[in-house]
């Protein structure tokens, strides 16, 4: 699994941030915040030409699921606290970062105000579209992470691109969300996902 999927971060991008009209803002405040759970499927485009596809699960406070179909039978998961990333390929445990240090972890919060979030550098609208551009100011030579959000007739995200340090580029295009659903606490239990990650794959 590319651990630039979450550390994204942006070199180029040193001028003081950039937003669109007020209005925006809060129509994306506003969509950020209420968006208390959802799920939905998704497809992702690598740099080097391979695609794979899974289910995204998102349950405020904190907790994210990313659980990748065959053949790559990865899986991410976030508590609040941990974001593990488990391999199908490797026998070792999955690796572990701070959540608090991902730009998506944003999504997780339970109020939000992109103008005061640290990852946040810049948000544009072009084209009928929102893009809020996003990296770790800590660890600005990693990458960057653009969300991108369809405004009318609603304000959806419904794609976000994902830019390594060396540029190339991971584009992840999500299905329409189905909010409001019940999602069981297990999903995102790092111990349990680990024990029956292993489990489900011999280790």
């Amino acid at each position: 699994m590319d651990r630039r999927f979450f550390l994204a971060a942006s070199a180029a991008m040193f001028a003081a941030p950039a937003f669109a009209q007020n209005e925006s803002i809060d129509r994306l405040n506003t969509y950020l915040t209420n968006l208390r759970s959802a799920t939905t499927t998704f497809r992702q485009e690598n740099a080097d030409g391979t695609e794979f596809t899974g289910t995204f699960y998102l349950k405020k406070p904190g907790r994210m699921r990313f659980e990748y179909n065959a053949p790559s039978d990865s899986l991410v998961v976030s508590d609040g606290r941990t974001l593990a990333i488990f391999d199908a390929k490797s026998n070792v445990s999955p690796q572990r970062y701070p959540q608090r240090r991902t730009p998506l972890s944003l999504l997780s919060l339970d109020d939000i105000d992109v103008t005061n979030s640290i990852f946040v550098r810049r948000i544009e609208e072009r084209d009928g579209r929102a893009y809020m551009t996003m990296y770790d100011p800590e660890k600005p030579r990693n990458g960057q992470m653009v969300m991108i959000f369809e405004i009318e007739p609603e304000m959806r995200l419904v794609e976000w691109i994902l830019t390594d340090k060396s540029g190339l580029e991971t584009h992840v295009y999500l299905d329409e969300l189905q909010t409001g659903q019940a999602l069981g606490s297990r999903l995102f239990n790092i111990s349990w996902n680990v024990t029956d990650f292993e489990s489900r794959h011999g280790g």
